[in-house]
């Protein structure tokens, strides 16, 4: 499995900024692997959410949301229910892969990430939104005045 050690770092200057890491996951099929460019997104403005864009020719790309910490759980042990289930697996590398299976029981996708970008990776959205520290970053008056918004 191929990796880019690229992080992104966007934004204002000074300010916590949004994390991107762009990196090849492979789908699997069978015993063979299909490399996928993949995209994970975390911002500061919606700190428990990780939205992860697979990107599929000709151009079109499948997006998964997940929570921050399903997938740092997913780096250690089998974690998540329901269409997204994360699981460790040593192969691929020195730290191995997380599989991914996303979808329903009857048709879903696995999709092998690397374990070690994805751990750095994650990492990196901690020091710009500490854990436990999520809820501070929400402006909640605004969240309540537009769920009692009336249409």
């Amino acid at each position: 499995m191929s990796e880019s050690p690229l992080h992104k770092t966007t934004g204002p200057a000074g300010s916590p900024t949004a994390r991107s890491w762009h990196t090849t996951a492979r789908q699997l099929n069978g015993r063979f692997g299909r490399p996928v460019d993949t995209v994970f997104r975390y911002d500061p403005d919606d700190p428990w959410a990780i939205r992860a864009t697979f990107l599929l020719p000709p151009g079109g790309g499948i997006e998964w949301t997940f929570s921050r910490e399903l997938l740092r759980s997913g780096t250690r042990v089998l974690s998540g229910e329901g269409d997204i289930r994360l699981c460790p697996v040593r192969t691929g590398g020195k730290e191995g892969v997380v599989r991914m299976r996303l979808g329903p029981v009857a048709a879903f996708a696995a999709v092998d990430v690397d374990r070690a970008g994805l751990r750095s990776w994650l990492a990196e959205t901690y020091a710009v939104v500490a854990d436990g520290e999520e809820a501070s970053r929400i402006d909640w008056a605004a969240e309540s005045s537009q769920l009692f918004a009336r249409p």
